[in-house]
């Protein structure tokens, strides 16, 4: 996969990975995590993996069902943060599924321990395998869904991405003015005209 700017306007690591799936509409159908790799490459750009640990994860095997493990945790994650954006109570499959991957991740995190440093909860790839990216991601889901930044993710009125809306006003409206933004300018302008 080829890791595009715009592909991180979420401002939040697990924003932008649910953002790995739709386009220019409200359907989900664009999916950037065609293989493994695509997803193993992500995790690079947003630094949940190391070179080597991603080393690791391409020798892997039965990658098929890593990536559906992926998958189906990225829509749950989805449909739980849409939901709650919307100010809309989460589908309870969604969340019993979000809570559940929050709470395995847990159970082999561990304090990282570094003098000097304030601790803070990692997954090893020795505990967890082929899942430490699914573990890594529900960690960073579980920070982001107990500070006071959960109350600002919205959903993109063209799109399906949700982003951060840390403005003064409050009032953002798209994932990104140079796509979603720009495109609903050109709309408006277009039915103004003659």
């Amino acid at each position: 996969m080829e890791i595009a700017t715009e592909m991180f306007v979420g401002g939040h690591p697990a924003l932008d990975f649910v953002n790995t799936a739709g386009g220019s509409t409200k359907v989900r159908d664009k999916d950037r995590l065609v293989e493994l790799g695509d997803a193993i490459d992500w995790a690079l750009a947003v630094e949940l993996l190391a070179p080597e640990e991603a080393l690791t994860l391409r020798g892997a095997r039965d990658t098929d069902a890593t990536l559906d493990r992926l998958r189906e945790q990225r829509e749950a994650l989805h449909a739980y943060l849409s939901a709650a954006a919307l100010g809309e109570e989460p589908d309870a499959a969604a969340r019993s599924r979000v809570e559940a991957d929050v709470r395995g991740a847990y159970a082999c995190a561990r304090l990282s321990g570094r003098p000097g440093e304030p601790d803070v909860w990692t997954v090893p790839m020795a505990e967890a395998g082929v899942d430490v990216l699914a573990h890594r991601i529900a960690l960073t889901t579980a920070t982001l869904l107990t500070s006071a930044d959960a109350k600002a993710v919205r959903v993109c009125q063209a799109c399906s991405w949700l982003y951060l809306d840390l403005s003064p006003t409050r009032r953002r409206r798209w994932c990104s003015m140079a796509t979603c933004g720009n495109r609903a300018k050109a709309r408006r302008h277009r039915a103004k005209q003659p």
